[in-house]
């Protein structure tokens, strides 16, 4: 897998869903698991990896989590990085900062306007008020269209629409859904359809937790497409130390490279935001028969990977791979 842009997304994990992608036989069937061997472990760890990029940028060299940029005036800033985690982060907090257009451009209680965006472009923004209270709360649904809309460089297409779940100083969540969403950099592109559960819990200037959780995802980066089934995980930035924590769980399919596992960490990542990988942390892949690969972080340069191909505990002797590497086996 190529790095996105020149900020490294290393959620080391699969994971990630949502219902509405494909018809009800895909939502409902599971992919035959892998077996997995001593020769493929890598590739299968590589595969996990790739799939799990596309929803967090959660160490980059700019040296901060793309934790979602909070639009002023008119613009919809997406933030940093092409993480779909960090996209919706940064447009629900931007669209809950704002103040509701005038009644004037209101038609009950729907809310609509358009917004220029500072690279070209534009997103229209839609929000229903359910209980037409004049502000946000809980039930109320906001969609938003983006029809080329480019901001700090990356370009927006497609619809990204919330179900708020929670609204509050502390909290912001909603039920993101992607629909024919593209999000590209001029290197990389992340294509999206279905979504997950989202919840940020802020607290100013000492830590900002991401949860997600949610049933399906189709996702491609860079052509290369992915299901993510059945997920839970977080992702927690500590500014004091400069560092984030994630774990997450979860199963994925790939089938360009004829791959499908369950995943999950069985020891938290922890990356410095300077860095482009993260310098500790281990994940499990597990497929037939209870075959196993083990990804384990050795440095934020350095990786090992060892296999359990009977499923009885007993592990290989690991093999070293440089973080970049491992990203490039499945391209």
């Amino acid at each position: 897998m190529r790095k996105i842009s020149s900020l490294s997304a290393v959620v080391v994990a699969c994971t990630l869903a949502l219902a509405g992608c494909g018809g009800d036989d895909d939502e409902t069937s599971q992919p035959t698991l892998t077996s997995i061997t001593e020769a493929n472990a890598a590739q299968v760890s590589s595969v996990v990896y790739q799939a799990a990029s596309v929803l967090f940028e959660v160490a980059s060299s700019s040296g901060v989590l793309p934790i979602g940029v909070v639009a002023s005036g008119t613009s919809a800033s997406p933030g940093s990085g092409l993480g779909l985690v960090s996209f919706a982060a940064a447009q629900l907090k931007a669209v809950t900062s704002r103040t509701l257009p005038s009644a004037s451009v209101a038609v009950g209680a729907v809310y609509q306007e358009t917004f220029a965006c500072s690279g070209g472009g534009t997103v229209t923004e839609r929000f229903d008020d359910a209980d037409n209270s004049g502000g946000e709360s809980i039930g109320d649904s906001l969609t938003l269209t983006f029809a080329n809309c480019t901001e700090e460089g990356q370009t927006a297409n497609g619809v990204l629409s919330f179900k708020l779940t929670a609204i509050s100083g502390a909290a912001i969540g909603g039920q993101a859904t992607f629909g024919n969403f593209v999000l590209n950099d001029g290197t990389d592109e992340i294509r999206a359809d279905g979504g997950f559960n989202l919840t940020i819990t802020q607290n100013p200037g000492v830590s900002e937790v991401y949860d997600i959780a949610g049933e399906r995802l189709v996702s491609a980066l860079n052509g290369d497409e992915h299901t993510l089934t059945g997920f839970s995980g977080s992702a927690a930035r500590d500014f004091a130390l400069g560092t984030v924590t994630y774990t997450f769980k979860g199963g994925v399919s790939d089938s360009s490279n004829g791959i499908a596992v369950n995943a999950e960490t069985v020891k938290a990542f922890v990356a410095n935001t300077l860095d482009d990988y993260p310098g500790s942390g281990a994940l499990r892949s597990i497929g037939a028969g209870n075959s196993q690969a083990l990804l384990e972080a050795v440095s934020s340069t350095l990786v090992r990977i060892s296999a359990d191909p009977d499923g009885d505990g007993i592990f290989t002797a690991p093999v070293e791979w440089s973080w970049s590497a491992l990203e490039a086996l499945p391209d």
